[in-house]
């Protein structure tokens, strides 16, 4: 078991993946990791670093080479485009990564702070960049779809479907958020980080408002994101013991 090699962490919205990056932060030193406010932002609140495909793939081949671990929303491909990487992902029961996205945007925009969630979620731009079979999209993502970033409002299909799974079972290591220290212990054994022990309790933009859901939203939720549910019990059969 080593520390060293570079790694990508294909970070999905709402997964607890924030939580990980900041474990991340525990294990290697700021400029190790990308993106780097002080070296890869642009100004005070740079979130484009984060998303932005064609600035991931234009970094010099100098800060490349400082780098050993990729974070961010990106989708997979463009671990193969870079190469050279061990990847690691954490996907969510997609009815529940659903709702953290809806109260998300109802707790950080104005516009939607007297919404119900439903009407956030029947928002088209949010629908269709952060709800819809996301996690398949993730995966499913070309480079011929000359996206410039995953929060794109791409249609999927059965030969997308197809392809984020042959993508995810590719993926070194895969987690689920409602086994996220699972996920966490694994990484730690597998790659030796965090030798003096990790700190299971850090929690990442958890959201504790009681905001109702109704069980016929959910039932909807379900059907409108039906690739995401069979990506969801794909994954699960990856991580469960043989």
């Amino acid at each position: 078991m080593s520390t060293q090699g570079r790694f990508f962490f294909i970070h999905v919205m709402k997964t607890a993946g924030t939580t990980f990056v900041r474990q991340l932060r525990e294990q290697f030193p700021a400029e190790a990791l990308y993106p780097c406010r002080t070296i890869d932002w642009i100004g005070d609140h740079d979130f484009d670093a984060y998303i932005n495909i064609p600035r991931l793939l234009a970094l010099t081949p100098a800060r490349r080479a400082e780098i050993r671990v990729y974070t961010g929303h990106f989708p997979y491909y463009v671990t193969e485009v870079i190469g050279d990487l061990t990847t690691l992902t954490v996907l969510r029961e997609p009815i529940a990564r659903t709702i953290s996205v809806l109260k998300h945007f109802k707790r950080v925009e104005e516009r939607f702070r007297s919404c119900s969630l439903e009407e956030i979620y029947d928002d088209r731009q949010i629908f269709r960049f952060f709800v819809e079979n996301h996690q398949t999209k993730v995966f499913s993502l070309v480079a011929a779809d000359d996206e410039p970033a995953i929060n794109c409002g791409l249609t999927l299909d059965d030969a997308r479907f197809e392809r984020a799974c042959a993508n995810l079972a590719r993926v070194d290591v895969v987690g689920v958020t409602e086994a996220y220290d699972g996920f966490v212990l694994t990484a730690q054994r597998r790659f030796g980080w965090w030798p003096d022990g990790v700190d299971l309790e850090i929690r990442t933009n958890l959201g504790a408002e009681d905001w109702d859901v109704a069980p016929g939203f959910r039932d909807r939720i379900a059907s409108d994101n039906a690739y995401d549910v069979a990506f969801y019990e794909y994954a699960q059969s990856l991580i469960r013991p043989r």
